[in-house]
């Protein structure tokens, strides 16, 4: 294995069944009165479920007693009124055991039901702790967690894994109701016979070999197939979030046929899950069939040796699907079993997993003023591939430094570290002379405004994305950053203006109005420091130009770190920062570093120099000569 599959499998960690059951414990101890309730109803369906087979038992001796009704040499009419009067006293004998039966057999279906609604209600509950356990463990994992899987095996986890360890909760329940039938039963038996008790004992052993050869490859195929599934969300997920995309570059056939084997991959795993699971039915079935051939061969035997009744083997026949059917269904639980505890250690492998981003034990909590330094920063998101080398930056409170270089120099990165998105792999960042990883997260965090070129829009109005970071904000205060990012036009042409729904990450707007969205979102937080990662890139020369004039008077009351990509913010920032390989190569202003013939003046030739004024000038003289 790489070092950088290793690095992506680092969160990830296995669990033993002791660890499994610990941890399940604590969501199980939440609901104490209910479980003893429960149990109570088990040890009362348990003791129910042998009392119907004995009243049968009872019924059939009292008949095996009384089958010659006719005494010898007795006239014909005296022999009808003493066939009548027997046939009376037979009834009167079994009705109680008739009445009996069918009183305890509506009991215990009572029972059974208040049990298994008991058994719901409590593993919903479980289950909906752990998935709020497992969304608030998602909102506090770092970039990295992310960065390492796909959105649709996350899904998988919280969904699919959740429902399957909802299915593991009520097999439990059952797995202890059947525990306790057959024990009450093998009791019963030993009580009433020892000796075809022992015959009925012989078959255990078998049931058991056979539920655990399947144990481990039911856990083993179930974890595979949950991770298949994983696989397929995420390709569904990234297929529709890229449909346009898809068809821009007529790819439906090919994302058709990777799909394919993906599913296919899915249905070979889901294969191994089901012969595992159900495989063991078959077998079960044919111990079963085994021991009630035994029982009626060596129970004849018994009853020609005055050892037993005819009543007493039916008794067993009865008590022995009682016995066989919760041992067989103890025995397949443990497949149902395991494929849980596959779908719990995946949940607690996101809920585990280790977050690198941590507040300190004792947090710094101030107001900024915005000064900012980097010290000797190195960083890598994988082992061995740097992504920064040795950055030294002063930054004082109020200056505007626009970041430039080729993709890939770095630029991202300083923002996303300054963020403390990620934790400096060596080096430090601070910020008033204060270590960013001293501060509190939210605390920082909340003075840092990032506009990026990915606007990502939730689902709501547009006035709750403009108030994402600051719910409590007025309308006269959002109004006010609608006015200074120039949205207020586009806005008023919504069908519902502020309250105007919108569809999935901003679906229906265009990528201008989704970025201006993004920088009222910010500005209305009222950042310390102001990032601006590529932020006018989907911007159009007209809207930026609207929006400059304001942002200029914006950005000059806090201190901003602007990822460049048009030259008019390049040209008004205090300084410029070049970046090469993850190394500032150069640093200057736009006439001093243009001065040097350098890194800057090869950006501004290839990138820059089209969007001046002059080069624009320059070509409408070609146009019209």
């Amino acid at each position: 294995m790489s070092e950088e599959e290793e690095f992506k499998k680092s969160y990830d960690r296995e669990y033993s069944d002791i660890e499994l059951l610990k941890r399940f414990w604590r969501f199980l101890q939440k609901h104490k009165a209910q479980l003893v309730f429960i149990i109570v109803l088990i040890l009362v369906a348990a003791i129910l479920s042998i009392l119907p087979p004995s009243m049968v038992q009872s019924i059939f001796d009292i008949l095996t007693k009384r089958v010659n009704p006719f005494p010898q040499s007795v006239e014909i009419i005296p022999s009808i009124v003493y066939l009548w009067s027997f046939q009376i006293n037979i009834w009167n004998a079994i009705l109680p055991f008739v009445i009996g039966y069918v009183v305890l057999v509506l009991v215990l279906w009572v029972v059974q039901v208040f049990m298994n609604i008991l058994v719901v209600k409590v593993s919903q509950k479980i289950i909906k702790q752990i998935q709020v356990d497992t969304y608030i463990s998602l909102q506090n994992h770092d970039l990295m967690f992310f960065d390492t899987r796909s959105t649709g095996q996350i899904m998988s986890r919280i969904t699919n894994d959740s429902q399957e360890l909802s299915q593991m909760i009520s097999v439990i329940s059952q797995f202890i109701s059947n525990s306790f039938v057959m024990v009450s039963v093998l009791i019963w038996m030993f009580v009433v016979n020892w000796r075809l008790t022992f015959i009925t004992l012989g078959m255990a052993p078998f049931v058991f070999i056979v539920a655990l050869a399947f144990r481990r490859i039911t856990r083993l195929t179930t974890g595979k197939w949950r991770a298949a599934i994983g696989e397929v969300n995420a390709a569904v997920q990234e297929s529709v979030a890229g449909i346009s995309v898809a068809k821009a570059f007529g790819r439906e056939r090919k994302s058709r046929e990777e799909f394919k084997k993906l599913n296919e991959a899915t249905f070979f795993h889901a294969k191994k899950r089901a012969f595992a699971v159900m495989g063991i039915w078959p077998l079960m079935d044919g111990i079963s069939t085994i021991g009630v051939f035994g029982i009626t061969l060596y129970g004849s035997w018994l009853i020609f040796g005055d050892l037993a009744s005819p009543a007493v083997i039916l008794l067993f026949l009865l008590l022995l699907n009682r016995f066989l059917y919760p041992l067989v269904q103890v025995a397949s639980q443990f497949s149902v079993i395991q494929s849980g505890f596959a779908a719990m250690e995946r949940i607690f492998n996101i809920i585990d997993a280790k977050k690198e981003i941590t507040n300190p034990p004792n947090p710094v909590i101030k107001e900024l003023f915005g000064n900012i330094s980097f010290e000797n920063v190195h960083h890598q998101y994988v082992p061995g591939e740097p992504v920064l080398n040795n950055i030294n930056l002063e930054i004082q409170s109020g200056d505007s430094i626009a970041v430039v270089g080729h993709t890939g120099a770095g630029k991202t990165t300083i923002a996303s570290l300054l963020m403390r998105f990620y934790d400096i792999f060596e080096g430090s960042i601070k910020i008033d002379d204060v270590d960013i990883r001293e501060y509190d997260l939210h605390s920082l965090r909340s003075q840092i405004g990032l506009v990026s070129q990915d606007v990502f829009l939730f689902s709501g109005t547009v006035l709750d994305n403009i108030r994402y970071g600051k719910p409590d904000a007025s309308l006269s205060d959002v109004q006010k950053v609608i006015d200074i990012v120039a949205a207020q036009e586009f806005i008023d042409a919504l069908p519902d203006g502020l309250e105007t729904e919108l569809g999935e990450r901003g679906r229906g707007l265009s990528a201008g109005q989704r970025q201006m969205i993004s920088f009222a979102r910010t500005l209305l937080i009222d950042p310390k420091i102001l990032i601006l990662d590529e932020a006018t890139a989907a911007v159009d020369a007209y809207t930026e130009w609207k929006i400059q004039e304001a942002l200029d008077k914006l950005l000059a009351d806090r201190t901003s770190i602007v990822i460049a990509h048009r030259l008019t913010t390049i040209k008004n920032s205090d300084r410029i920062i070049v970046l090469d390989g993850g190394k500032i190569v150069e640093e200057g202003n736009h006439e001093s570093l243009m001065d040097e013939e350098g890194l800057y003046s090869e950006l501004y030739e290839t990138y820059f120099k089209h969007q001046s004024a002059e080069w624009i000038s320059e070509i409408s003289e070609v146009f019209t000569d």
